[in-house]
């Protein structure tokens, strides 16, 4: 009898606690965004609750030193602001862009990585930008940019493997038109450097694809005109 007692409450335990998780499941599945660029201390972006288009989410961007692991700044702002592209793109009432302020002159030199989270999820994908001496940077003129990941659709079967041997590394991959940028070119595309490591079938003359960890950031990232710049030194 005790057995069975027992055995009640263990199942008992076990349903109430799926269901707990299941309960936030659903509070968090519907939320997507994306971190744009970042464009002298601005960081701009977007994020929105397919669940509560309705809903202003506060959005919470933190900046972390890449080698130390250290948080160095976060800063919170509430995603409202419209964006036509996002209409565009059936993502509800548009309204759902952000930007904030990163003053990265108060900030050691360091690489950061600057993170997304909103009701305590952390999205996955990240952007990196250097503080200090990151040498000079000589404009290519306006690219087409698009993205790609390890799936393969887009990356037919090599996964994160790249032309160059590196393994492709999300905030910091793009591949390139060798004939354009030659391979191992350190490039800052909106805010964010990247290096050339990789060579697309479908990447002619002025066109960069950069590299995500998933399917779904290609598509948020979609297609794109940006000014590269060339880092020397």
């Amino acid at each position: 009898m005790k057995k069975m007692k027992l055995l009640a409450c263990t199942i008992l335990m076990m349903i109430f606690m799926g269901m707990n998780a299941a309960c936030v499941f659903a509070n968090t599945a519907g939320i997507s965004g994306h971190l744009d660029s970042v464009v002298g201390n601005a960081v701009a972006g977007w994020l929105w609750d397919s669940k509560d288009p309705e809903a202003e989410k506060a959005v919470t961007v933190t900046v972390t030193n890449r080698a130390t692991g250290e948080v160095a700044v976060q800063a919170i702002t509430t995603a409202n602001e419209y964006r036509e592209d996002l209409l565009a793109a059936g993502k509800g009432t548009g309204n759902y862009g952000f930007h904030v302020e990163i003053v990265w002159e108060d900030l050691p030199d360091a690489v950061y990585t600057i993170s997304l989270s909103s009701d305590g999820q952390t999205l996955p994908q990240t952007l990196q930008h250097t503080v200090g001496n990151s040498g000079s940077l000589v404009s290519l003129g306006t690219f087409k940019t698009t993205a790609y990941c390890p799936c393969r659709s887009c990356s037919e079967g090599w996964g994160r493997r790249t032309s160059s041997g590196a393994l492709a590394t999300a905030g910091h991959t793009v591949a390139v038109d060798p004939r354009v940028i030659p391979i191992g070119s350190r490039l800052m595309i909106d805010g964010v450097e990247y290096v050339a490591e990789d060579i697309g079938g479908g990447v002619k003359g002025n066109h960069i694809d950069i590299y995500y960890n998933t399917h779904g950031e290609t598509r948020q990232h979609g297609v794109r005109r940006s000014e590269v710049f060339l880092i020397t030194g």
